[in-house]
């Protein structure tokens, strides 16, 4: 009983402090083909993909290392594209709270999507 109650406070305590982050939380990719949830990791933003069409991918690492000083433009952070086994430099900026501009990019070539936050 104890226990339960200790888990539900520190979960409650993790959900207020990341309350007030906008891009921590689940979103959706353009093509509706995953679900993205970022979450803190120390002083970086990870995103781990919760769910897909693709089911293998589910749990599998998205991106990582994403840093901010506004909390609106993130950089130095890479992406995985895992169906080619590669990653890329990523950047994001979060354009009005509910949607997500990533892009990745690998020498000069560069890619963009939008996320719409669920």
């Amino acid at each position: 009983m104890q226990a339960s109650i200790l888990v539900a406070i520190l979960l409650s305590l993790q959900m207020l402090t990341q309350s007030g982050n906008p891009l921590v939380g689940r979103w959706i990719n353009e093509d509706k083909s995953r679900v993205i949830e970022f979450f803190t990791n120390g002083d970086t933003y990870d995103a781990l993909i919760r769910e897909a069409d693709d089911k293998s991918l589910i749990g599998r690492k998205q991106i990582a290392g994403l840093t901010t000083k506004d909390g609106k433009s993130f950089r130095n952070g890479t992406l995985f594209l895992i169906r080619k086994g590669k990653s890329a430099k990523c950047s994001a900026r979060l354009t009005n709270g509910q949607t997500l501009e990533i892009t990745g990019s690998v020498g000069l070539l560069s890619k963009s999507q939008t996320w719409t936050k669920l």
